[in-house]
């Protein structure tokens, strides 16, 4: 699979790889691609379309409205994915999306064993 597309913009067709892409955002009938160091370009493209291009283990679909490029998420919670400047919206049917296409250390502290203070008699 090619690491990029072309878009018409201006009257000419304009490649665009897909490490370019911050992310992709619904607006009707089309779609706002926003990238980092380009200005961003509005496209007669569906999410669903998008959805059916993008490389899957590079892209997330986080909203019914926005599609986010996975490795320029910085952090994200269950509420918003934080991308450089932006703060996006995740959706409730969503919020298992991102969570699934991402490998997670787990950062929590080691459950406490019972039997450890048994002889101490708490």
């Amino acid at each position: 699979m090619q690491s990029f597309f072309f878009i018409r913009h201006e009257g000419r067709y304009v490649k665009v790889d897909f490490q370019e892409i911050l992310y992709i955002e619904a607006r009707k009938n089309y779609t706002r691609l926003v990238m980092e160091e380009r200005p961003t370009v509005m496209v007669l493209v569906t999410l669903k379309q998008w959805e059916k291009l993008l490389p899957a283990d590079s892209f997330c679909r986080v909203h019914r409205g926005y599609i986010v490029a996975i490795n320029k998420v910085m952090s994200f919670d269950n509420k918003y994915a934080y991308l450089a400047g932006e703060k996006i919206c995740i959706g409730e049917q969503y919020k298992s999306a991102l969570p699934s296409a991402v490998t997670i250390l787990a950062n929590e502290p080691a459950p406490v064993r019972k039997e450890v203070f048994s002889g101490l008699g708490i």
